[in-house]
């Protein structure tokens, strides 16, 4: 079973341009995607412009197991202002899209789950492109 943690942000932002505003068009996300395999990310968008920054997860801390409670309690702790919805979605299989769709829509969501060349998906709110555009550790 695949595990999406995701947080709708009721702002929309900007990484590049340092801009947060309450979200007109489409809100900033973050996400935590868990696979069968033990591999964990982290996901964020940035709405204005589509800018997406996913990392690996490697553990928690001091090297504890990272689970979907730690990703829950992260979130919880870095965006509690700003969350507007926080859900924890169960993927049997991402790549069926019918199946994938379904889910999303019996939590109201209106986006999709893309494929990211990382290994991991992520909820798209909008529909838009996203990529990587900037660096947050630069």
């Amino acid at each position: 079973m695949h595990t999406l943690i995701l947080a709708i942000l009721n702002i929309e932002s900007s990484y590049l341009d340092n801009l947060e505003r309450p979200a007109a068009t489409a809100p900033d996300t973050v996400q935590f995607w868990f696979a069968p395999d033990d591999k964990q990310w982290r996901i964020k968008t940035h709405a204005i412009d589509h800018d997406l920054h996913i990392h690996q997860v490697e553990s928690g801390n001091d090297g504890e197991p990272f689970d979907p409670g730690t990703a829950c309690d992260i979130i919880s702790d870095s965006y509690d202002d700003v969350i507007s919805d926080f859900l924890m979605l169960e993927f049997p299989d991402p790549t069926d899209t019918a199946a994938t769709t379904e889910i999303l829509r019996e939590s109201q969501l209106t986006g999709t789950l893309v494929a990211a060349p990382e290994g991991c998906y992520f909820y798209n709110p909008d529909g838009g492109t996203y990529r990587t555009q900037s660096d947050p550790g630069a």
